[in-house]
C-alpha cells in the first residue's frame, strides 16, 4: 500500500500538471506586464506604505488566533465588534515605528541570536532536539509562506522587544511605589455577603402563552439549532504506515553501535539483545514519521494543483474520509473528530471553499481537513422549544424581582451591618476569612472572583453599591475588616515587588513614549481600503 502511495506522487500525471502550472504562471506574468498590477495601501507611515496584502496576512493571523481561543463562539461579526481590524493596523503602524527607532538606536538581532532563539523554541523541537520538518510545518500553520518570512518577522520582534525592555527597565521605582505594590498584593479583607437567591422567591410566577411567544420573538438567538457541517479529510497516520514497513537487522546493529554509549544500566553497557526490540521500535517509529511527513508534502503539492482536497488525495493515492452531517454534540461520536479537539474546532470555524492546510497533530498524524457543507444555525419553531421558553420567561421574571429587592435593600443599608440586614429581610449571610486580592486565604465556593474584586473597591465598614451576580443569585458585598500586609512579608518579598512595580510603571512609561513617537511621524490611514478587507 505504501509503495503505491509513493509511486502515485511521482507519476507522469503529477509532472505534467506541474508543467502546466509553470506555463500558467508565465502567461499571467505576461498579462501583468501589459496590464499592470494594482497595489492598494491600507496606511502610510512617513510615506512608507502598508499594503493591503501585508495587512491581510497580519489580520488573518490575528483572526486565526481568536478562532483558536474562542472556538465555537468565534464569528467574523464578533471580530468587527471588537475592532480587531483597526487594532491590527495600529499594531502594524506601531511596529514599524518601533523598528525604525530600534534601527536608529543601533539595536540588532544577529543571525546567531536568531538561530539560537528559533532552535531553542520547544514548539519546534522533538524529544528536546530541533526538528526542521516540524519547524517548516508549524511556521506554515502560523500563516507564514516560508520559514524565511517567519525568521524575518522574528528578527524584527527581537529588536522591538529589546527596545521595549530598555524603555520599561529605565523606569525609576521609589520606596513608595514598592509599598503601594505590596499593599495591592498582600492587603487582606474580611468579606461579608448577603445572598438573595431565586430559591427565596417560592411563590408561583403567573404567565401566559402570549408572554412566552413575545419573549420567544424578542430572543430568537436563544432558540437556535446547532451549527452542523459535513467534512472531508485526509489522515496520514505514522502508526498505520509502520504496519507496512520493515527494519533490517543491519540497521538495528548500526543504530546500536551509534548509540551504545546511551545503553547503560548500573554502570554496564547493555548488549544488543537487551535493547534489540527497543531499537527496532525506535527506528520503525522514526521511519514511519519520515514517510508520513513525505506524504504530507506530496499532498501539499497536490493541493496547490487541484481545486479540492478530494482531487488532491486522489492524485497522491491517499484515501479520503467523509463524515456525515455533524454538530458540536454528534462530533464527539465521529470516528475522526472525536479523536482531537482541535479538529472539531476547525470543523466548525471553517467555511466551504477555504484553503486547505495540513496540520500535524500531537500524536504524529498529519490531517488535511475541508468543510464541504455547512448548515448555519436557525431559529427552532416555538412549539418545539415551548418548554424552554416558559422556563426562560419564569427565570427572567424572578431575576428582575431579585434585582428590585437588591436595589431596595441597598438604598437603606447606610450604617447597617450584614447581621442587621439579615434580621430585617431574612436572607442568607456569609463571612469570609481574611483574603487577598488574588483570592488567597479563602477558597470557599460562595466567594467568587467578582465578589473579591467588588470588596477591594470598597472601604472598610461599607457596602459596595452594586450587587454582584453569582450562580447562586445576587450578592450584596460588605467589607467587614481591612488588614494591611505584614512588614516581615514585605522584607522577604521586596525584590519581587520592586520588579513587579517596575514592570507596571515601565508599561505606563512605554505607552507615553509610544504616544510621543507617533506624534513625531506622519501617519495616514486609508479607511476606504481598510473597509474593503
Amino acid at each position: 500500500m505504501l509503495a503505491v502511495m509513493r509511486n502515485q506522487a511521482q507519476s507522469w500525471l503529477a509532472k505534467v500538471l506541474l508543467g502546466g502550472i509553470a506555463i500558467s504562471f508565465g502567461l499571467w506574468g505576461v498579462g501583468d506586464y501589459f496590464m499592470g498590477n494594482h497595489v492598494a495601501y491600507v496606511a502610510e507611515v512617513d510615506g512608507t506604505p502598508i499594503t493591503d496584502s501585508q495587512f491581510q496576512q497580519a489580520y488573518e493571523r490575528q483572526v486565526n488566533s481568536y478562532r483558536s481561543m474562542l472556538g465555537k463562539q468565534f464569528s467574523k461579526s464578533m471580530m468587527e465588534q471588537l475592532g480587531i481590524k483597526n487594532d491590527t493596523l495600529q499594531t502594524m503602524i506601531n511596529r514599524q515605528l518601533m523598528l525604525d527607532e530600534a534601527t536608529h538606536m543601533g539595536l540588532v538581532a544577529s543571525d546567531a541570536v536568531l538561530s539560537s532563539y528559533v532552535q531553542s523554541n520547544p514548539s519546534f523541537q522533538e524529544a528536546g532536539v530541533f526538528n526542521p520538518q516540524r519547524y517548516h510545518i508549524l511556521t506554515r500553520n502560523m500563516g507564514f509562506r516560508t520559514t524565511r518570512d517567519y525568521e524575518n518577522d522574528t528578527r524584527a520582534n527581537l529588536m522591538i522587544n529589546a527596545l521595549q525592555r530598555a524603555i520599561i527597565d529605565s523606569a525609576h521605582v521609589s520606596e513608595q511605589d514598592i509599598r503601594a505594590q505590596f499593599q495591592r498584593e498582600f492587603e487582606q479583607r474580611t468579606i461579608a455577603a448577603v445572598l438573595i437567591s431565586p430559591a427565596d422567591l417560592k411563590q408561583d410566577i403567573p404567565m401566559d402563552d402570549a408572554q412566552a411567544k413575545a419573549w420567544y420573538k424578542a430572543h430568537p438567538q436563544n432558540y437556535q439549532s446547532k451549527l452542523s457541517v459535513k467534512i472531508q479529510a485526509v489522515v496520514i497516520d505514522p502508526t498505520e504506515i509502520a504496519k507496512d514497513l520493515q527494519i533490517d537487522e543491519e540497521d538495528i546493529t548500526q543504530a546500536y553501535e551509534d548509540r551504545k554509549a546511551s545503553f547503560t544500566q548500573d554502570g554496564k553497557t547493555q548488549s544488543l539483545s537487551d535493547v534489540h526490540d527497543t531499537l527496532k521500535h525506535s527506528l520503525l517509529t522514526a521511519k514511519a514519521r519520515d514517510e508520513a511527513y513525505n506524504l504530507s508534502q506530496d499532498l501539499d503539492n497536490a493541493l496547490g494543483m487541484e481545486d479540492s482536497l478530494e482531487a488532491a488525495a486522489k492524485q497522491v493515492g491517499l484515501p479520503i474520509y467523509n463524515s456525515g452531517e455533524v454538530n458540536s454534540s454528534s462530533a464527539l461520536a465521529d470516528s475522526l473528530l472525536s479523536t482531537n479537539a482541535g479538529l472539531r474546532q476547525k470543523s466548525f470555524t471553517t467555511t466551504p471553499g477555504e484553503a486547505v492546510d495540513i496540520e500535524e497533530l500531537d500524536d504524529g498524524r498529519f490531517v488535511a481537513l475541508s468543510v464541504v457543507h455547512r448548515t448555519e444555525p436557525h431559529t427552532d419553531n416555538f412549539a418545539d422549544v415551548a418548554a424552554r421558553v416558559y422556563a426562560d420567561v419564569r427565570a427572567d421574571i424572578i431575576e428582575q424581582k431579585i434585582h428590585k429587592i437588591a436595589k431596595s435593600i441597598l438604598a437603606d443599608v447606610a450604617g447597617k451591618t450584614p447581621d442587621a440586614v439579615v434580621q430585617a429581610h431574612g436572607y442568607a449571610n456569609f463571612l469570609s476569612k481574611p483574603v487577598r486580592r488574588n483570592g488567597q486565604g479563602d477558597d470557599s465556593a460562595w466567594l467568587t472572583t467578582a465578589m473579591i474584586d467588588a470588596a477591594f473597591q470598597t472601604d472598610q465598614g461599607q457596602w459596595n453599591p452594586t450587587p454582584v451576580q453569582t450562580n447562586r443569585g445576587l450578592a450584596l458585598v460588605y467589607v467587614q475588616q481591612t488588614l494591611s500586609g505584614d512588614d516581615k512579608v514585605f522584607a522577604k518579598q521586596q525584590d519581587d515587588l520592586k520588579r513587579t512595580a517596575q514592570k507596571t510603571k515601565g508599561a505606563v512609561r512605554f505607552a507615553r513614549w509610544m504616544s510621543t513617537v507617533r506624534a513625531r511621524h506622519d501617519i495616514e490611514v486609508h479607511q476606504n481600503i481598510l473597509a474593503k478587507i
